[in-house]
């Protein structure tokens, strides 16, 4: 996650000023102070209060999502702004009593021109010229109704539908912050949409959790390819530009659009034809290490043979003598003598378990079994003890922590 820009507080005097850095500076004036709402050290929330202002709800996604944010405005019939910034890209949508009335985005693709191509209503050539006559008080929309190139119920459809989906787009956030600013509706540029905010509600819902199968289904590291029904009627370049193929993550940067059409497109293309997608080859592991495997595929016995082996690779790669294990063997502690009459070590350090257990097998399969890992437990510890004292400490340290591994998994 990216590093959050910092405010700092700088005291001197009977003043203290905020140092913001410059992202967060922007679209602030000395001309229009703000309120601050303090809380203490743990910090500081500060607004442009709008004429009206009754209060507001801050935090991030991760602690209320948008559906409670929503849930919020709804059940308290409440008027006011909510603003949403997930990295650089900023949303708001306007509320009357609970309903949405007004929504924008910064993201290119929900901007007004943008939609008015994608419908059809306008070329991109129209657009072009009527944005280069926009001024601070002459907007797009006035632009391209009073030049004739859009009806003014186009104009209000558009803006229905743009309204629409940046509000449903909120519901594909998982991180980021939102600010609600409780005050009076706005009076212009208010829309009717066709449904209810409740009903727009579950649509997005909906939406997310569509969405959320589509990713699992298209991981973003999955190539694409050219279908054998070949490109869409109108996307033949856009195909041209993948040339050989390229993977889920990369084509989601250069196609513009919300993560869910992305993804519906994407969907579509693959059950058309026009794209084909093979998962991303598995990348191959490297050699695990053998005091990384898991040992709950072992038995017991093998285990503790495991380390053994593990203690003499220790030795051998340290240059010291890989003999030292054997000492144990020779002179067995009392009370193991029997246990351990005729057994060898092998060439890795391993003990044979087989000729071990049929030394302890006179009372009994389970008691045979316990007497076995008993003693196999007395020389992994003495052949621990001994590597301890010629290893450097940090090999020793690995060694003993697998010992313990060892014993958690036997317990």
């Amino acid at each position: 996650m990216a590093q959050k820009p910092k405010a700092t507080p700088r005291l001197g005097g009977e003043a203290t000023s905020l140092d913001l850095e410059k992202s967060l500076s922007q679209g602030l004036s000395s001309s229009r102070p703000l309120s601050a709402w303090f809380h203490g050290p743990e910090g500081m929330v500060l607004l442009h209060e709008p004429s009206g202002f009754a209060g507001f709800l801050a935090g991030t996604l991760g602690t209320l999502s948008v559906e409670e944010v929503f849930a919020h405005v709804l059940t308290g019939i409440r008027s006011g702004l909510l603003a949403v910034q997930h990295g650089a890209v900023r949303r708001t949508v306007s509320f009357r009593d609970g309903q949405v009335v007004f929504a924008t985005s910064t993201e290119r693709w929900e901007r007004l021109g943008a939609v008015l191509v994608r419908l059809g209503l306008v070329t991109q050539a129209q657009l072009t010229q009527a944005l280069s006559r926009v001024t601070p008080s002459r907007r797009i929309g006035q632009v391209l109704t009073s030049e004739g190139m859009v009806s003014e119920a186009n104009l209000y459809s558009a803006m229905t539908y743009v309204v629409r989906e940046v509000v449903l787009s909120l519901f594909e956030l998982t991180e980021g912050s939102f600010l609600f600013v409780e005050g009076p509706a706005p009076m212009a540029d208010v829309v009717k949409l066709p449904e209810r905010t409740r009903d727009l509600v579950l649509t997005g819902i909906k939406r997310s959790e569509e969405l959320s199968r589509l990713r699992r289904r298209y991981p973003d590291d999955t190539r694409v390819e050219v279908g054998p029904s070949g490109a869409r009627a109108g996307e033949e370049r856009f195909c041209q530009r993948m040339g050989s193929g390229t993977t889920v993550g990369e084509l989601r940067l250069v196609r513009e659009s919300g993560a869910h059409t992305f993804f519906t497109w994407l969907e579509e293309c693959v059950r058309g034809g026009h794209l084909q997608v093979k998962p991303a080859a598995p990348p191959v592991p490297p050699a695990p290490a053998v005091e990384g495997m898991a040992w709950e595929l072992l038995s017991a016995e093998e285990r503790y043979n495991l380390l053994l082996s593990l203690i003499h690779r220790a030795l051998r790669d340290a240059g010291q003598d890989v003999d030292l294990m054997r000492g144990f063997l020779d002179a067995p502690p009392s009370g193991l003598e029997d246990a351990f009459s005729g057994v060898v070590l092998g060439p890795d350090g391993r003990v044979d378990v087989t000729r071990l257990r049929a030394n302890l097998a006179s009372g009994g399969e389970a008691v045979a079994r316990a007497l076995t890992l008993e003693a196999l437990d007395a020389i992994v510890s003495y052949a621990l003890f001994t590597a301890r004292n010629v290893l450097p400490p940090d090999v020793a340290e690995r060694l003993s922590n697998t010992y313990r591994t060892l014993q958690g998994g036997l317990a």
